[in-house]
């Protein structure tokens, strides 16, 4: 048997895949020679870019004012592939003397990006105080020799001739272009390079200073960040560490829509110091984005430090491209493009972008994805500018691939991405109220929706007031009532249901659109034969729907039995998640009332509200059980008989408007139909789903949370 003692012998190749093959386009091998003037701590970068319309004769020139090399440096550090000088000074958490700044490099490979980009370039560079150091790389050259050892170069030092007296820094000058460049690729490397710090960044800034000379009007007409951001209309601020999320919302909508619609829209600002209803750090991650609703609970709170992320700050800034809003712009197409090609989120670390998330071809958070399945509520990469900013230090396990296309997947990069996801949610969220506002008031500038409608009930209220000022209660009085008694059999009929909820909505809005519709021509004079025609075809609608399901007849039922159906199915999932599912009617039995309703409906609304309390009461993060509670009781403080639940969750942060409205929900994984439901469920027993204030109801002192009633007519 013979051994042999052997060593890996590098092929002089090695330097064209670490350069043109590595790298994927010209646009990031200038991304790692820029970051290179960072990391030498350089105050800003130029970038000249000559001639490139002809590869032959361009020139591309990067040159800093950083620290500069000396000899040393150049021989065993620059010269020396994969070296991990910069990934030990990270690890060793030593800055740079000027900017306070750890490198953002570490694999040792960035400045072979030079090769992408040309097959000849020259390094000048200057430390203070010491010669100049000159070396001259030919790639077609280097790369016929056969292993890397053989591939020799000259280093020169030199009298300083490009920084003089007391300059010092790096020049790199890149010629032999490997390709023409067109003004698109111009364009596209602008505004990669120049967006390499943040646009919105004002201190400790980083520049990049970018010409191109002849100059051919090829960066012309750019529309900046800064010009899109005046056309924005929704900003969010956010800090998350582990103590929570913080975040500062704020919708400030055109003033020529203020002055259409005066005292009907204006701008908005909400600030939150804790987010209550932030679900990070109470479930994991879906799996593949696509189980929501399936998220298992975390064992224990999660901590940003300790998985080697760290603190996330940034801030999203959102337009909207809705027709009524592009008519509003002056420079539609402008935008437009600017956001198909600039949108989206992008990350930083230290200032420092972290490519290529934000890029078109990165949809890195599945915005795109997302928006197809809720098209009115979620944003997509062309309506957002997002920024995402890390703290190097502490994002010990997030790092770069060596293709230099975003971060490795790993468990600390999973969640990353989901903590940025549940963030945008909450931008989502508050978003949502104002977007639905505009609507409200486009749809009202629509002379036949002109109604002040916003109710099923309303608009039937509404109808039967036109028809007897028209004096046409004779012709269509019938039919009036006929939609009353037809809607409300329906509405009782589906609402008995459970889980009817989607299919409810969609009913209730074909009844508002068809009332609103009658209304219309009632105001404009229609004839007689086309309003009978329009009572007739509304009426026959809503016939047809109460055959959808079968009708529940309705009892009288006690309110403490009501609570024991719902106990029934709720106890299990209260002990499984620590909580204390309170009976207040034991201790009230004086204050209990019957109900003559539809027990089915009644069992949902009442279960609707109790699956509230367990989901927020989770989110709360509160561990003892004593705190962790929800009672259901009788009340009689209110206008009439009431059950109420009360809990030890975070509480409401919106408007009971708000609240009820169909879809609007601050659960990542929710419908928005709950509260909706419930109170359509009270409409239909005429009552009322109240949101009362805590001093105004004897309630146990450990439910801090949230307060709802079920208030019916007495």
């Amino acid at each position: 048997m013979k051994k042999h003692n052997v060593t890996f012998k590098p092929r002089a190749r090695l330097l064209e895949l670490l350069g043109d093959q590595l790298i994927r386009h010209h646009r990031i091998a200038l991304f790692e020679l820029v970051k290179n003037a960072y990391d030498a701590d350089s105050a800003n970068v130029s970038i000249i870019i000559k001639d490139v319309k002809n590869k032959d004769a361009g020139v591309i020139e990067i040159q800093d004012s950083g620290e500069g090399m000396d000899i040393d440096t150049v021989l065993n550090i620059w010269l020396e592939p994969a070296s991990d000088h910069k990934a030990k000074i990270r690890k060793q958490n030593i800055r740079s003397k000027r900017f306070n700044r750890l490198p953002v490099g570490e694999k040792g490979v960035g400045r072979f990006a030079v090769q992408k980009l040309g097959n000849y370039a020259e390094l000048v560079t200057r430390k203070a105080g010491q010669p100049e150091i000159v070396l001259k790389m030919d790639w077609s050259e280097l790369v016929k020799s056969h292993y890397l050892s053989d591939a020799e170069l000259t280093v020169i030092e030199r009298e300083p001739e490009t920084f003089k007296g007391d300059d010092h820094g790096t020049l790199i000058r890149i010629k032999n272009l490997k390709n023409s460049w067109t003004r698109g690729d111009v364009r596209r490397v602008y505004r990669s390079i120049t967006a390499m710090v943040s646009p919105f960044a004002t201190n400790d800034r980083f520049d990049v200073d970018f010409k191109i000379t002849p100059d051919y009007g090829w960066l012309d007409d750019l529309f900046s960040a800064r010009k899109a951001e005046e056309h924005a209309l929704f900003h969010f601020d956010f800090r998350l560490d582990d103590n929570g999320l913080s975040w500062n919302y704020k919708f400030t909508p055109y003033d020529s829509i203020k002055a259409d619609f005066p005292g009907l829209i204006n701008d908005r600002e909400k600030s939150v110091d804790v987010d209550p209803a932030f679900e990070f750090f109470t479930y994991e991650p879906p799996e593949d984005d696509q189980r929501w609703k399936k998220r298992s609970t975390r064992n224990e709170r999660v901590s940003l430090e300790a998985i080697g992320v760290g603190s996330v700050t940034g801030q999203f800034i959102v337009f909207d491209l809705d027709r009524e809003i592009k008519n509003r712009l002056h420079d539609v197409q402008g935008l437009t493009q600017f956001l198909k090609e600039q949108g989206g989120v992008r990350v930083y670390r230290d200032g420092m972008r972290v490519y290529d998330y934000g890029e078109p071809e990165n949809d890195w958070l599945g915005l795109d994805v997302r928006r197809v399945q809720k098209p009115a509520k979620l944003v997509s990469n062309n309506l957002i500018l997002g920024e995402v900013h890390l703290d190097l230090a502490a994002s010990t396990e997030l790092h770069e691939k060596t293709n230099r296309e975003g971060l490795i997947e790993n468990d600390a990069y999973r969640e990353f991405r989901y903590a940025v996801m549940c963030i945008l949610s909450v931008l989502e969220t508050e978003r949502s109220i104002d977007k639905d506002t505009l609507r409200q008031i486009f749809k009202a500038k629509k002379d036949n929706d002109y109604t002040g409608i916003n109710s099923p009930e309303s608009a039937i209220d509404a109808l039967r007031k036109k028809v007897i000022e028209a004096n046409l209660s004779d012709k269509l009085g019938g039919y009036v009532n006929r939609v009353e008694s037809t809607y409300k059999e329906a509405r009782d009929v589906l609402m008995s249901a459970v889980g009817a909820g989607l299919g409810l909505s969609l009913v209730f809005h074909e009844i508002e659109r068809g009332v609103r519709g009658l209304v219309y021509a009632i105001e404009h004079g229609q004839d007689t034969e086309k309003l009978t025609e329009m009572g007739r075809q509304l009426a026959e609608m809503l016939d047809g729907a109460s055959f959808l399901v079968r009708k529940s007849e309705r009892e009288s039922i006690k309110a403490s039995d009501l609570f024991k159906y719902v106990a029934f199915s709720s106890r299990s999932r209260c002990n499984y998640h620590n909580i204390q599912l309170l009976n207040g009617f034991e201790n009230l039995q004086d204050k209990d009332f019957s109900i003559k309703g539809t027990r089915r409906m009644l069992t949902a609304s009442l279960t609707n509200l109790v699956d509230n309390a367990i989901h927020w009461i989770n989110i709360a993060g509160e561990i003892d059980k004593q705190k962790r509670c929800i009672w259901v009781g009788p009340s009689d403080d209110l206008e009439g008989p009431a059950i109420v639940v009360a809990d030890s969750g975070p509480g409401f942060q919106d408007d009971p408007e708000i609240l009820i409205k169909p879809f609007f929900t601050r659960r990542l994984e929710g419908m928005g139909l709950g509260l909706y439901y419930t109170d359509m469920a009270m409409k239909a027993h005429s009552g009322r789903l109240s949101f009362p204030e805590r001093a105004d109801l004897d309630i146990p002192q450990a439910c801090t949370g949230a307060v709802v009633a079920m208030v019916f007519p007495k």
